[in-house]
C-alpha cells in the first residue's frame, strides 16, 4: 500500500474569521477617551491634528461624536510600543 501524501493547506484569502474582533467594539464618548488617556480634552484635539502620530478622529453619530475603542486602544499600543523600542536618553 503506497504511503498517504501530506498535504499543507493554506488559509483561503477570504476567510472571514481573520476580520472577526476577539473582542466586541464598542463606541467610546468623549469622557470615556478623555479618562482612558488621562488627558485634557486640548490636549486630545492637538493629537488628533498631530502629523507625525495622529490621534484617530472621532466618528460622527448624528450630534455625538465618538471614538472607536479598538482605534483608540491601537493607538495607546502603539505610543507604548515605540516608546519602548526609543533609545534611553
Amino acid at each position: 500500500m503506497p504511503k498517504p501524501a501530506i498535504i499543507q493547506l493554506t488559509p483561503n484569502r477570504l476567510d472571514a474569521s481573520k476580520h472577526i474582533s476577539p473582542k466586541p467594539q464598542r463606541f467610546l464618548s468623549l469622557r470615556d477617551v478623555l479618562d482612558r488617556l488621562t488627558i485634557s480634552r486640548s490636549l486630545l484635539y492637538e493629537l488628533i491634528k498631530d502629523p507625525v502620530r495622529p490621534f484617530p478622529s472621532p466618528v460622527h453619530l448624528g450630534r455625538r461624536s465618538v471614538w472607536i475603542e479598538g482605534e483608540v486602544e491601537g493607538y495607546m499600543r502603539e505610543v507604548v510600543e515605540a516608546e519602548r523600542a526609543a533609545p534611553p536618553n
